[in-house]
């Protein structure tokens, strides 16, 4: 049966294989090329500066302008679970329902567990393996950008640990458990990306800020957001009077900075919005919670992953003749 399944899927392999050592070839190159110029550029000694230097400015502009592209491309990575889901996931079990091949297996004394144990063992194996190599590419890929802190973390979270481990299952489970209960390819394909993108965006988007409660300071300008680590993830930031009512940052700059390109936070516009009562407030995500942020994102996934295999098993057991 292993034997039989492997040839089967074949084919999906050798495109997964393939996929990898491209991606594997574009990372070493762009990230050997990322390194040797924040090296180059100085870019830890300015990162470290409280007060940067306009040179510094200069090299933090053109390290980030040189690599703005690849950085931008990196983002469409999120896509590969759910191809995964769609090209590997969907076909693995509604392709023989489909067509019904299942049976062939079924008389040759392979029981029906048997059957998607050796397949989902398989599939899930290889895909995991596959994603767990890409994410030690990325994570090296990734170095430099470390360094600036929670300027990169939302790009940065999605590919580093185990949380793309449990984003590759989360969308292989549920695609085949979408083939087992639909018996179709390409509507199993729809559910797949229907049910990704309504797992990933609310959990991105809303959940992950929230996994614990953020933390709020309120303060003058110039002294409340040098408290807050560069390295800490800003959700937001805004202004108050002293009864905690928000303020519009527009009435603010109006009042305090009128037609200024650049603002002294701790000169006369300090001044200004402590004359009037306005105070700066920055809600953020300590650094220290990140790790754990991720834990319980794995967790989010792996408990759905799970779920969904159980749902298949169900399926497989009793609804299919």
């Amino acid at each position: 049966m292993i034997w039989v399944s492997s040839r089967q899927h074949r084919a999906e392999t050798l495109v997964v294989t393939l996929v990898l050592a491209i991606l594997a070839a574009l990372l070493l190159k762009t990230g050997l090329d990322m390194a040797s110029a924040y090296q180059q550029l100085g870019i830890g000694a300015c990162l470290a500066e409280t007060r940067r230097s306009q040179t510094c400015n200069t090299a933090l502009y053109a390290f980030q302008g040189g690599f703005s592209f690849a950085i931008s491309a990196i983002v469409w990575l999120n896509v590969l679970p759910a191809l995964l889901g769609l090209f590997v996931g969907a076909p693995l079990l509604a392709r023989e329902l489909e067509q019904g091949t299942f049976r062939l297996a079924w008389t040759q004394s392979v029981p029906r567990l048997r059957w998607l144990e050796v397949k989902l063992a398989l599939v899930l194996g290889v895909a995991l393996l596959a994603s767990a190599g890409l994410t030690a590419l990325l994570t090296r890929w990734f170095s430099p950008l470390r360094q600036f802190g929670a300027l990169y973390f939302p790009l940065t979270f999605d590919f580093e640990g185990t949380v793309p481990l449990a984003y590759a299952a989360y969308a292989l489970t549920l695609a085949i458990s979408a083939g087992a209960l639909l018996r179709r390819v390409v509507p199993a394909m729809a559910v797949t990306i229907a049910g990704f993108v309504a797992a990933r965006a609310p959990v991105e988007l809303w959940l992950r800020p929230r996994y614990l409660p953020p933390i709020t300071l309120t303060g003058d300008p110039g002294k409340v957001d040098a408290m807050v680590p560069k390295t800490d993830w800003a959700l937001d930031n805004g202004w108050v009077d002293q009864m905690g009512h928000q303020v519009h940052t527009g009435a603010v700059l109006a009042t305090c900075a009128p037609g200024q390109n650049s603002i002294d936070f701790q000169g006369a516009f300090a001044q200004c919005t402590h004359a009037h009562g306005w105070l700066m407030s920055i809600t953020y995500q300590p650094a220290d919670r990140f790790g754990l942020f991720r834990n319980i994102e794995t967790a989010i996934f792996v408990a759905l992953s799970v779920a969904l295999v159980a749902l298949t098993i169900w399926i497989v057991r009793r609804r299919i003749a």
